[in-house]
């Protein structure tokens, strides 16, 4: 009981933790339930494998069988075999026994051999979507990270208007209580004073709310409190490569694409299992029993008569009704369907991949422009507020350079999102936003 509030105490501590974009990735991978189902996929394809090999490894079966025959079935034997009239004979005893160990084993099942390739496959597939949903929630989680660091930069460069703001009122206040300003001057002033705090409160609000969404992105629970351990300043805001598009695009390094390379092999070794059904099976089996017969149970049980039987078995496909034509036909298909559809997934690859390359370079332009028209705001905004707190200058300019100034910050903050966002998708297009994010200090 004396340790229970220290335990609290060091729990809620621990729970309220600043994070930057790399721990939170970190958090992601390896806590959001996703990547623990997939996990457990790749961990069912790896079981599945041991499933398809057991199919040409020994099985051994027992088999014990107590029969108590109620009435035991009559033969006939016509009249002129063993004598001139008809004989009916009940042959059997009232209790019959049997019990015996068989061993099988196939030395040839082509399908059999197809199907454990088939299943290797599945199991790479399995990793590869492990990788690529490691990607979507590092994009996701990114993304979401983003987002609450553009909020937060806008609240900053708010927080810096709401100072200037406060101080010209208070100057504007003490002038009209002097009778050298008109009230409308101050009122005017006042508003956008007002105005600035309630933009504070809503991006305020607006910075709670996506960091709620990126607690949901990296699967944390929702009543932790966490803040963003980055700021524009010391985040690597990377400028955009020199050579991009699709002279540096390397479709291999897709795991999309590495996927449908894979599923294009399923479907080849679902052809030649299709085949395969044509071919014989041979098998090698073993057999030791026994059999045990007579009146009364008891008895029965100990009356055995031993027999071992070893032999080879081939299966022959003859006939079946057209199934296995169809299946073949259906296969074939199957294929070349996914052939063409592999063909324009690669069209799309490329697709992606040069929009977003334009896209990224389009954003970083209007980010640079942005960015120095914020400064250029900023700069005429205090030399405003300057001259006019030196009587230089009119109220109307003062409002005149601020709403430059709320402009200016509004295209910043917005195309600074605009191109960190497209830096996520130019890389996630390109399949190296791992190495990306590995990167960022």
């Amino acid at each position: 009981m004396l340790a229970l509030p220290f335990f609290l105490s060091g729990r809620l501590m621990a729970q309220d933790q600043t994070m930057s974009l790399k721990e939170c990735i970190t958090y992601t991978l390896q806590h959001h339930p996703n990547s623990t189902i997939y996990k457990n996929s790749a961990k069912l394809a790896g079981e599945k494998i041991r499933e398809s090999r057991s199919a040409l490894l020994p099985s051994i079966s027992g088999n014990v069988g107590l029969d108590y025959n109620l009435k035991l079935a009559t033969s006939v034997i016509p009249a002129g075999s063993l004598s001139t009239n008809e004989t009916k004979l009940q042959m059997g005893s009232k209790f019959s026994n049997t019990a015996y160990v068989q061993l099988d084993q196939k030395l040839f099942d082509r399908s059999a051999s197809l199907d454990i390739k088939t299943s290797k496959i599945d199991k790479e597939i399995a990793d590869l979507n492990l990788l690529k949903e490691n990607e979507t929630l590092i994009y996701n989680t990114a993304s979401a990270y983003y987002e609450v660091l553009t909020y937060a930069e806008k609240g900053k460069l708010l927080r810096e208007n709401e100072k200037q703001y406060e101080t010209t009122v208070s100057i504007l206040k003490l002038r009209y209580a002097q009778g050298e300003e008109k009230k409308s001057e101050y009122n005017r002033a006042k508003v956008n004073y007002n105005n600035v705090q309630f933009e504070i409160e809503s991006n305020s609000s607006a910075y709670k709310l996506a960091l709620n969404k990126l607690k949901n992105s990296i699967g944390m629970d929702i009543e932790v409190a966490i803040s963003i351990k980055d700021s524009v300043t010391d985040l690597d805001v990377k400028e955009a490569p020199l050579t991009i598009g699709l002279n540096t695009f390397d479709v291999n390094l897709l795991l999309d694409f590495q996927v449908d390379k894979k599923n294009m092999d399923i479907k080849r070794l679902d052809l030649k299992q299709k085949k395969a059904a044509y071919l014989p099976t041979l098998s090698l089996y073993g057999k030791y029993g026994g059999n045990a017969y007579g009146s009364d149970f008891f008895p029965t049980l100990s009356n055995w008569y031993d027999y071992s039987v070893i032999g080879i078995k081939a299966t022959i496909p003859l006939f079946s009704g057209f199934k296995k034509q169809s299946q073949l036909a259906q296969s074939k298909l199957s294929l070349a369907s996914l052939e063409l559809s592999n063909k324009l997934n690669l069209q799309t690859y490329k697709l992606n991949i040069e929009n977003a390359s334009t896209n990224i370079v389009s954003t970083y332009t209007n980010l640079k422009k942005a960015k120095e028209n914020l400064q250029l705001a900023k700069e005429m905004m205090d030399a405003s507020t300057v001259e006019y707190r030196e009587g230089t200058a009119t109220l109307s300019s003062l409002l005149d350079a601020d709403y430059s100034y709320k402009e200016a910050r509004t295209n910043y903050t917005t195309s600074l999102l605009d191109y960190l966002t497209a830096q996520l998708s130019y890389h996630k297009n390109k399949g190296t936003i791992t190495e990306f994010v590995n990167e960022i200090k």
